[in-house]
């Protein structure tokens, strides 16, 4: 659903809210106060929510998914990496090699069902903050699916990052204590410009 739109129906929702609880008040229906105030409150939450989120589309497992890791944040497991610096012919780079289990990434497959392009990036975020790197802003597609090249399949590029070009390159992990098998990333390199 689209941000604006859901701001605009709980920004009424509020409004009726707060009619309600001022009829409450002034008629002094002593039992439904705490039924208005409840509704007043839950409603600027989800209004404030709704302010700040930086999408422009929400799913419900998008709100499913933030409001457990406001309440249950998950603990950030000590990952195994390796950082590796230098410079090729384009330029200096950082790299980060992951050993399996990698972190977890979070996808979607897209409409026409080729490409897994990256759902929410707090998956990616939350790897960015545990290496001390700045975060990404926006979501992006499977680099396959820009390029058309079969080399860039499982790879993601923001090609805005504040440090460079970042790349986040995927493969499917397996975490043999969970008995799980996921999707994870692998490998980040940031090229600096």
């Amino acid at each position: 659903m689209n941000v604006e739109t859901l701001k605009t129906i709980v920004l009424v929702l509020l409004g009726l809210s707060v009619i309600w609880l001022l009829r409450v008040l002034v008629k002094k229906e002593t039992d439904n106060i705490v039924r208005s105030l409840l509704a007043c409150v839950l409603l600027g939450g989800a209004f404030f929510y709704l302010q700040n989120t930086k999408l422009e589309t929400l799913h419900f497992s998008d709100i499913r998914e933030q409001i457990k890791n406001i309440f249950f944040p998950e603990k950030t497991p000590n990952y195994i990496f390796h950082k590796d610096e230098g410079s090729n012919a384009n330029g200096r780079y950082i790299r980060y090699f992951f050993e399996s289990p990698g972190p977890k990434l979070s996808l979607d497959l897209d409409p026409s069902g080729k490409y897994f392009n990256i759902r929410d990036i707090h998956s990616i975020n939350r790897i960015l903050d545990y290496l001390g790197l700045p975060e990404v802003k926006r979501p992006v597609p499977e680099l396959v699916s820009i390029t058309g090249s079969a080399n860039d399949i499982s790879f993601y590029r923001w090609d805005d990052y504040e440090l460079g070009i970042l790349t986040v390159e995927r493969a499917i992990c397996q975490d043999r204590d969970m008995l799980e098998s996921y999707q994870c990333i692998i490998n980040i390199l940031v090229a600096r410009r």
